[in-house]
């Protein structure tokens, strides 16, 4: 399976990558990444280069790690070779080393870590305009104007020469045409023949009539030939000289292939753009290709909306956030306080633009459903997935659900992490 963007990443920053191309694929982004799309022993490399020929754009995640990944410079001469495009994009504040420098000297960066959901944003309308570029036909587009500016040649005037010999030819032809009239012989002339005397008609007695018979019974005359069948003239000339031959049925056209029913519900969905339509799409396909997407599309509708829940949730929430361990990351809770106001959420950690804080802003409808948005601030690498930085930013989307006393919630892109609510 091939898509459109390529990413490419160490190893080591997979799910920093995975964290990316979820972003990506939530906004109708298609992407190819060797974790999931590298199936059960099939060859890794050849994978690789496949999905990469086929791409017409390769996003570099660019951090610490791939700034050491001699497979990733493999893949910079592969895109380069393939001509395709290649979007640096950095999650760490790290320097590229000489070869990516030389590599990288014409690109602009997107620095994930300054702000990701203004960041995120401005990837994907980057790489939106990368793929249409690449689309087939825009290349020919692009030249047209150069082509136009090209001065033309002027005419040669053209020479008599070829008129002279030309009038050379025709009186030669002409001459030896002549020569040849003359020299032909003469016709004999006709002479007259009389033609031969008519033979006197002789008229023969009539015969008797012969006795009735039945047509089964008449013999058939000898003197008569058999009768031979003429074939029947084809069809084309059967009709009138005039009558223009039947044009030709066009065959008629494939049929538009078939979508199974995850897509084509997510198709319907997307059109109608609704919290319904997306909820439909996840009460009838929960483990779909695009779940997550849907979540995402349902959380970023109900913060648009107006939080519905009035006064039936306010007051102060004590609030847990836990990470388990996630690969090389160890895990971490802490607790802050959360302020829910006619059903508008507010919680922080931490002092505002330091390491390890944490704020969370949300909205809570009737139901007791509520839509989170989240910031934090990577307090040390040893706790942030894939070694980022102290230091980093990073934003989330958050699904919880609050009743009278308590309320529990999940983060929904990258790492895992639970939140529990009690009211106070």
């Amino acid at each position: 399976m091939s898509a459109p963007i390529f990413i490419s990443y160490s190893s080591k920053d997979q799910d920093i990558a995975e964290t990316i191309y979820k972003a990506l694929e939530a906004r109708g982004q298609k992407c190819w990444i060797a974790c999931r799309d590298v199936h059960p022993g099939e060859n890794f490399q050849e994978a690789i280069v496949r999905a990469l020929r086929e791409a017409k754009v390769m996003l570099l995640v660019f951090t610490s790690n791939a700034n050491n990944s001699d497979e990733i410079k493999k893949e910079l001469v592969l895109a380069g070779r393939h001509h395709v495009t290649v979007v640096p994009v950095r999650v760490e504040d790290v320097v590229p080393s000489d070869a990516f420098t030389y590599e990288l000297a014409t690109r602009q960066w997107i620095d994930l870590f300054n702000n990701w959901e203004n960041e995120i944003e401005l990837l994907a309308s980057r790489l939106e305009h990368a793929l249409n570029s690449a689309k087939p036909g825009d290349a020919g587009a692009a030249e047209a104007p150069a082509a136009a500016m090209t001065p033309r040649r002027l005419p040669k005037k053209p020479s008599s020469q070829p008129l002279i010999w030309g009038a050379i030819g025709a009186a030669a032809i002409v001459a030896v045409g002549g020569g040849v009239f003359l020299l032909r012989p003469k016709p004999a002339t006709p002479v007259a023949v009389a033609p031969p005397a008519a033979a006197p008609t002789v008229i023969p007695p009539p015969r008797p009539a012969p006795p009735q018979q039945t047509a089964a019974q008449a013999p058939a005359p000898a003197s008569l030939p058999p009768v031979t069948p003429v074939p029947a003239p084809p069809a084309s000339a059967a009709g009138p000289a005039t009558a223009p031959p039947a044009a030709a049925v066009p065959p008629p056209p494939p049929a538009a292939p078939q979508l199974n029913p995850d897509e084509a519900a997510w198709q319907t969905a997307e059109t109608a753009n609704t919290l319904d339509a997306f909820r439909d799409y996840q009460k009838n396909f929960p483990g779909g290709v695009h779940a997550q997407a849907a979540e995402l599309r349902v959380l970023d509708l109900m913060l648009l909306a107006p939080a519905t829940a009035g006064k039936a949730f306010d007051g102060t929430w004590q609030t847990m956030w836990t990470c388990p361990p996630a690969g090389q990351a160890l895990g971490y809770s802490f607790q802050f306080s959360t302020q829910v106001k006619d059903g508008i959420i507010h919680g922080a950690h931490g002092a505002p633009g330091e390491r390890g804080a944490l704020a969370l802003d949300g909205k809570i409808q009737s139901d007791g459903s509520a839509a989170i948005f989240g910031k934090g601030i990577v307090g040390s690498s040893a706790f942030a997935v894939g070694g980022q930085a102290g230091g980093t930013p990073f934003n989330f989307h958050a699904s919880a659900h609050f009743d009278r006393a308590t309320g529990t919630g999940r983060r929904i892109e990258g790492r895992v992490c639970d939140i529990t609510f009690g009211k106070q």
